[in-house]
């Protein structure tokens, strides 16, 4: 008899974990704190359906006898699996508009449960390297470089982390980085100076810093200068559009911006609701003040001020559920950038929130990547993979 309790007690519980993840799919998150839980639930929810239908099972044959709890479970999980399985049927269509906004005649990227269980592939012979280096003022920094083995001049993607410009470090989003490289790719990894510490255009500096460091190192590095293109998440991202946008900018082949600021004055001033990392606050450690005491800092700081015809193609991924940089911003930016015909593709993935990409595995991970390396293959041209791998 007891042991029947404790095993209706497993079960029970079980379904309230699930129910309760499940239900992470459509709370927006309230706090930093809960943000991990959201965007985990939300990209790894192919993996809740499953379970959740499981369990439906398990709480079928359990709670026999049971005639209140097993119809009110069943039916709970029954509508956790329905919340669980949305994300999953909106990934076919955006997959589907990714592939005609790129042009590709492959066939759109599918879901795939292998990677959600295994991670990206990451291939076995890249090879890693990390690199110290320092700021103008002598700041130590950090660059990782991922490449296959054979030296060879490679097409290059230039790696800026996020992390509202006080956090992170160049190994964010290695399995990218890393998968990135077993595709041919040689992959920079670069580092900046941190708010509140260094305020802008600190940031920026080091970036060109970086940039230049590489360029004067590419025969020795495996560098192709003449087909880079910068990768950057959140204010990554937004530091990739400046460095490639802004006067006497770097010149790249492509830019990849992955949910990034785009004009920091309407950031500002039209907040995400909730504001889970309080962005005012992360705008004045970032430049030193507010719109209304340094307004021209705020549009210099803004890639929004540097739109004109002949930027380098660009594509914009970010989530349509967004709660730090809202997607409103950067259909702006794709809107901007075509009204002057810079080549643009920009994909919103409705069910997604900030940082979706950086689940491994996930919805928004493995869309991201496909969707990535087919812009990257179109703007960089060929590539030469190992033939050992």
């Amino acid at each position: 008899m007891l042991r029947g309790h404790i095993v209706v007690s497993v079960v029970l519980v079980g379904a309230a974990v699930l129910v309760l993840l499940s239900a992470m799919v459509l709370v927006p998150p309230y706090s930093m704190a809960m943000f991990p839980l959201v965007v985990g639930a939300t990209e790894l929810s192919p993996l809740l359906l499953l379970l959740d239908l499981i369990w439906c099972v398990v709480a079928n044959r359990t709670l026999r006898g049971h005639h209140v709890l097993r119809p009110s479970t069943m039916v709970l999980l029954g509508i956790a699996a329905v919340v669980a399985v949305r994300p999953l049927t909106q990934f076919t269509r955006v997959a589907a508009t990714a592939s005609a906004q790129l042009g590709t005649e492959l066939a759109p990227p599918r879901y795939s449960l292998i990677t959600a269980l295994s991670g990206l592939p990451r291939g076995r012979d890249v090879t890693e390297r990390r690199i110290a280096y320092a700021a103008a003022n002598g700041a130590p920094l950090a660059m990782k470089l991922y490449a296959l083995p054979e030296h060879a001049l490679r097409p290059t993607v230039v790696v800026i982390y996020g992390g509202a410009w006080r956090t992170g470090d160049a190994t964010q989003g290695e399995d990218v980085s890393r998968a990135l490289a077993a595709r041919g790719f040689t992959v920079a990894a670069i580092d900046y100076r941190h708010s509140p510490g260094f305020h802008y255009p600190a940031h920026l500096d080091d970036v060109r810093h970086s940039l230049a460091l590489l360029r004067d190192s590419a025969d020795a590095w495996g560098i192709d200068v003449h087909r880079m293109a910068l990768l950057g998440r959140s204010a990554g991202g937004h530091l990739a559009e400046l460095a490639a946008y802004s006067p006497g900018g770097d010149p790249v082949k492509a830019v990849i911006a992955l949910y990034a600021p785009y004009d920091l004055v309407q950031g500002y001033r039209d907040l995400p609701s909730p504001d889970p990392i309080k962005v005012r606050e992360v705008l004045h450690d970032f430049l030193d003040g507010t719109p209304d005491d340094r307004l021209a800092l705020f549009k210099a700081a803004s890639p929004a001020t540097y739109v004109r015809a002949g930027l380098p193609p660009t594509l914009l991924l970010f989530g349509g559920k967004d709660h730090v940089i809202k997607p409103a911003f950067n259909r702006d930016a794709a809107s901007a950038l075509r009204a002057v015909r810079v080549p643009v593709v920009a994909i919103e993935l409705p069910w997604a929130e900030h940082g979706f990409d950086l689940a491994p595995g996930g919805l928004g991970s493995q869309l991201a990547f496909a969707v990535i390396t087919d812009f990257l293959d179109r703007e960089l041209g060929p590539r030469r993979v190992s033939a050992s791998r």
